[in-house]
């Protein structure tokens, strides 16, 4: 009996061994397989954020681009300027309406509608994405720029709580202002004269005394930056002051003519022909009649050895 219980002992120990050992076996792999699972989800929760910052920027540009163009659109449609750029532009960019107008260029095209898609998106591979604006600006960040400064706060994670991720964004993406239309123009011309900014690439106005390269600049009423003239964001509020990142033209006084607008007896530098400032104003050498440049000009066009 002692041998038989000696041999029964032992296969009992053999045999909880062999259990304990099969069973910590197991319990290692499905631990493995867990954490695979587990870093698998947190992968994609990483890869997704990178793709997310990279969305973000884009659906922003493309808003802002189009708040923008519909900003130029409302001004042409009501004659009227933006009264509050940052308060419309939030709007507009957000909502896709100007004081609560629907604007067509911002169907389906908003910020609010861009990062949804992106949440659509992420319900497709187990991710939650949340977000909330807190703040929209719009900056104007040299002459011939404007950032789009957005405040954002996001929350993005696997769908079963695995990993989640949790920040406050701050985004900025740039816009460059050529090729929208002055409003300063379409305002003072009732509508019948657009103009469309594009920095002049001219250098020299005048060489020798020729002034064929201000008048081809004139002609066109291409632009320059000149610290004394409005920005591109205080036209559209009609405003008329000075900005270190202000730009200008010269009013092309034969195309108001060609649409029988009259005239004023004034500088051609567009924000003092369109204002009401008084200016000691010169007739220059070689151009039409109504070619007058103030004085407070004189030096940037190179004009000052040729007056009249």
């Amino acid at each position: 009996m002692g041998k038989k219980a000696i041999f029964y002992t032992t296969a009992a120990i053999a045999l909880t061994i062999v259990i304990i050992v099969t069973y910590g076996a197991y319990s290692t792999y499905r631990l493995r397989d867990k954490m695979e699972v587990v870093q698998t989800r947190i992968d994609t929760v990483n890869f997704f954020i990178k793709d997310v910052e990279k969305d973000l920027g884009k659906g922003a540009f493309i808003a802002g681009f189009r708040a923008l163009l519909s900003f130029n659109q409302y001004i042409t449609t009501n004659g009227t300027y933006i009264d509050d750029v940052n308060a419309r532009f939030k709007e507009a960019f957000l909502n896709g309406t100007i004081n609560n107008v629907q604007l067509s260029l911002m169907k389906d095209s908003t910020f609010t509608d861009w990062a949804n898609r992106i949440s659509g998106e992420a319900k497709k591979i187990d991710v939650k994405f949340n977000f909330s604006v807190n703040d929209v600006k719009l900056n104007q960040s040299d002459p011939w720029n404007v950032d789009i400064g957005l405040n954002l706060s996001l929350y993005i994670g696997d769908a079963r709580n695995t990993s989640y991720w949790v920040r406050e964004r701050y985004l900025i993406t740039r816009i460059g202002i050529t090729g929208f239309e002055d409003p300063l123009y379409v305002i003072n011309s009732n509508g019948r004269i657009t103009n469309t900014i594009i920095a002049s690439n001219i250098t020299d106005f005048v060489v020798n005394g020729n002034v064929g390269n201000l008048l081809m600049h004139a002609n066109n009423s291409y632009y320059i930056s000149h610290n004394d003239s409005p920005s591109f964001l205080m036209r559209l509020q009609g405003s008329l002051e000075n900005s270190t990142f202000g730009i200008e033209s010269l009013v092309n006084l034969e195309e108001f003519q060609q649409q029988g607008l009259p005239i004023k007896d004034r500088s051609i530098v567009d924000y003092i022909y369109f204002g009401t400032k008084t200016t000691t104003n010169y007739r220059i050498n070689n151009t039409p009649d109504w070619f007058k440049i103030d004085e407070g000009h004189l030096v940037a066009y190179e004009v000052t050895n040729i007056t009249i």
